[in-house]
């Protein structure tokens, strides 16, 4: 628990009022007669003092001139009068009316086990503030535990309590640095640069006055905020302006003209102020008055090589996480053990100025490596944050992803177009037996018969199919109950096990499509629907997503979409010669005969080694690449045309393509009264075609040929290219931080480099797409990569 007190000491005339006020209301108060030679010693204290240092290389305005007087060992007058004025000083602080004060001090910091006692120091009129108060704390018992910081007498703004996020920035003004060196304080600041982000500005040779302030200005205002504002140079004090920062040669610049960009960096984050020049007594004042929480300063002219010595010390202890009290001190003491020869009552200079509400402000320990990934990638500004939560939130809606997804196949679409990208070395694998509207006209086929459809017509398909030696046939229709006369004719289911049986007979792979039951099993094909045998053919279950290709799981044993399976088998048939035949199994499962056979005489190589092999590249299921034209996937015959064209020469293809014999489009067709066998057309499909709708058959027509070929294309999740996105724009947001502030002509060639960048992505992902199969999302990515972009060159160009 902190311990704070408030002490006012206030002079009337010869009298000096003193005043502790603590905890609910507890208040001591004292009076105490002003010693008149405090103020003469004071005086001499400050003539020797100035005598000693009298050098070009004060960080003020140059005091005495001329040459030092040399009858005088300045050294030696400068210690005497310290002396003198610590101990007149120290002495009226122990005077006998103050003991109250000083005993409820000691009491309250003799307790080990507690925060240091904060003591807020207000004096009035100024001329007390220039005491070394800070000495006192020598004279209490427990002086280690009674910290005395200053607080104004005039405080019109709240202290912000702003959490700070992320890396310590310190915005570094190296003012006009005539007859000054600021290399150590340079070199020092530089050093915090591993746990900090360090930023300098200043003045510039060549540069007019007006550009000096400009940039000063705008760095102060840059929107990503500062913790610590840093000055060095020459500085001094004024009575209405609030005191003067020496910025350029001849050009100076008061608090009062920059008060407002200052309280909008203080709004902000900025809570620190730092002035390693002379003179800061007003300058700390009137910054504590604005708001901030705590203002370091040298209360007199000080020699630039003391300016050095302190703020390495300061600074070097402000790195080992010690707030800026603690620096302060240990600078202090560094100056008064170690260089009290060298620079004499130089650590009597240095005061903190504090708001009474503020805590000492200390660089936050570096964050663990999960902690620095999470800086990363949380967002900065409202703009990232808003493009992160949408981008994040959209990339889980299935129907947005969907819609994502159909627009960017549909591109690709067109940029196989423009590129001329589009296979046309092979001939289609499948072909694809569509049974149309105009094939029912054709047939006379009343509509009670097709829904489902007649199996004789069926039969007669197959047969037409089996005469133009088609390996493998694949029927996408349901057999499960069988068709009733008088709705069907009545050999119906007759016809279709003739025509299934004459198939097998004759070596080819007939595979029916099914369903998976609720339990995730397949239907399987009823026996009583005149198939003399079901292990006389395959069967594999038609379900899938509308743009993704299904995937077998263990082996296709158990379960295995039809697509695969067909695929599988017409391979198998090209490439393994002994095969089992179709119906010579008896009871035995075909399927499993089949997955037995090719798994222990798999060659070597070939498309069905290829096939086997393959495994979802980072687990992803395919999509079905429909920016590939239909012509080039599968051969369409409508069903009459089949039934009307006997001639094989019409049909040269079939004997060594996988035949689907599917419904068409018309709508009467389907799974149900109601429910067609079809879905709308993908975009880049309709790019290709003048159809309004894309139908079951074709669907499985497309992942048919997709195994067939490998030719499966892999989408890269949307959030991985996200997360790199934003890892890029965090890289270009670090870049755009060390070009502040941005010209327009700047700023303007960094959002066309963003959005030539974002085009060149989408190129070489089309161009991906083609050559090495993997699709990489374009939209939210290169979204919320412009965002970033967008953020930090607005922030930059407000400021």
């Amino acid at each position: 628990m902190e311990h704070l007190f408030n002490l006012k000491v206030q002079r009337v005339e010869q009298i000096c009022l003193f005043e502790l006020s603590w905890g609910q209301g507890q208040k001591l108060a004292a009076q105490v007669e002003y010693p008149a030679v405090l103020t003469q010693l004071y005086q001499d204290w400050k003539k020797a003092y100035l005598k000693f240092y009298q050098s070009e290389e004060m960080r003020g305005k140059a005091v005495g001139g001329g040459v030092a007087e040399l009858s005088l060992d300045w050294h030696a007058e400068l210690v005497k009068a310290e002396s003198k004025l610590i101990y007149e000083f120290n002495s009226w602080l122990r005077s006998a009316a103050l003991f109250d004060i000083r005993a409820q001090l000691n009491q309250e910091g003799s307790n080990l086990n507690q925060e240091p006692t904060k003591v807020f120091l207000t004096c009035a009129p100024i001329e007390l503030d220039r005491f070394p108060w800070e000495a006192w704390e020598s004279e209490f018992t427990s002086a280690r535990k009674i910290q005395i910081i200053r607080s104004p007498q005039k405080i019109s703004a709240p202290v912000h309590s702003l959490q700070q996020k992320g890396r310590t920035r310190i915005l570094t003004i190296l003012g006009d640095d005539t007859g000054l060196d600021f290399q150590n304080e340079r070199a020092a600041l530089k050093e915090l640069s591993k746990i900090a982000d360090v930023e300098f500005v200043g003045w510039q040779p060549n540069q007019t006055p007006t550009q000096v302030i400009d940039n000063i200005i705008n760095a102060i205002a840059d929107e990503r905020g500062w913790d610590v504002l840093f000055f060095a140079g020459h500085s001094n004090e004024t009575d209405l302006t609030g005191g003067e920062l020496g910025i350029a040669p001849g050009v100076s610049i008061s608090i009062k003209e920059i008060a407002t960009h200052l309280n909008a960096a203080r709004q902000r984050r900025l809570k620190v102020a730092i002035f390693n020049s002379c003179s800061g007594l007003n300058i700390a004042e009137s910054l504590i008055d604005l708001g901030f929480s705590q203002v370091m300063v040298m209360r007199e002219p000080v020699h630039n090589r003391v300016a050095q010595e302190f703020l390495v010390k300061f600074l070097l202890s402000l790195g080992k996480h010690l707030n800026v009290y603690e620096s302060m001190m240990e600078a202090r003491q560094f100056l008064r053990l170690d260089k009290s020869h060298t620079y004499p009552s130089s650590y009597l200079l240095p005061s903190l100025f504090c708001h009474p509400g503020a805590e000492l402000y200390k660089i936050p320990p570096s964050l663990p490596w999960h902690g620095r990934i999470r800086q990363i990638v949380l967002p900065n500004s409202i703009i990232e944050a808003v493009a992160l939560t949408v981008t994040i939130a959209v990339a889980t809606m299935v129907p947005v992803q969907d819609f994502l997804l159909d627009g960017r196949i549909f591109t690709q679409a067109v940029y196989r177009e423009t590129t001329k990208q589009i296979p046309d070395s092979e001939a289609p694998p499948v072909a694809l037996v569509e049974i149309d509207s105009e094939s029912i006209t054709k047939r006379k086929l009343p509509s009670s018969q097709i829904l489902p459809m007649n199996r004789s017509y069926i039969a007669e398909l197959m047969e037409r199919v089996r005469k133009l030696n088609a390996p493998v046939i694949g029927l996408d229709f349901l057999i499960d109950t069988p068709q009733k006369y008088p709705q069907y004719p009545a050999t119906a289911d007759k016809d279709l096990g003739t025509a299934v049986s004459r198939a097998v007979n004759e070596n080819r792979w007939v595979v029916f499509g099914t369903v998976l039951n609720s339990d995730g099993q397949e239907a399987s094909v009823n026996d009583a629907n005149g198939i003399k045998n079901r292990n006389w053919t395959l069967q594999g279950y038609t379900e899938s997503f509308p743009y993704y290709v299904e995937l077998p799981e263990k082996e296709c044993y158990e379960t295995c979409p039809i697509s695969y399976l067909m695929a599988l088998t017409q391979l198998a048939s090209q490439e393994i010669t002994d095969l089992p035949k179709p119906g010579a199994g008896g009871n035995n499962n075909l399927r499993t005969q089949l997955l037995d056979t090719i798994k222990a005489k798999l060659p070597k190589k070939g498309d069905l080694t290829a096939l086997k092999q393959w495994r979802p590249l980072f687990g992803q299921q395919p999509i079905i690449d429909f920016s590939i034209p239909p012509e080039k996937v599968y051969t369409k015959i409508p069903a009459w045309q089949l039934m009307e064209n006997p001639d094989a020469n019409k049909f040269p293809l079939i004997s060594k393509q996988a035949v689907i014999i599917a419904t068409g489009n018309d709508e009467r067709l389907g799974k149900a009264p109601g429910i067609p066998d079809r879905m709308v057309i993908p975009t880049a499909m309709k790019f290709w075609t003048e159809q309004s709708w894309m139908t079951g058959g074709q669907s499985l027509a497309y992942t048919t040929h997709h195994f067939i070929r490998r030719h499966l294309i892999t989408p890269i999740p949307d959030i991985w290219i996200i997360a790199l996105a934003i890892l890029v724009g965090k890289i270009t947001v670090f870049f755009l931080k060390s070009k502040s502030p941005l010209k327009p002509k700047l700023r303007l060639q960094i959002l066309t480099g963003a959005l030539l960048g974002v085009v060149l992505y989408g190129v070489a992902a089309l161009q991906l797409y083609i050559t090495a199969a993997l699709l990489l999302p374009w939209f939210l990515p290169s979204s919320v990569f412009l965002a970033y972009v967008l953020s930090a060159t607005r922030r930059q160009n407000h400021a």
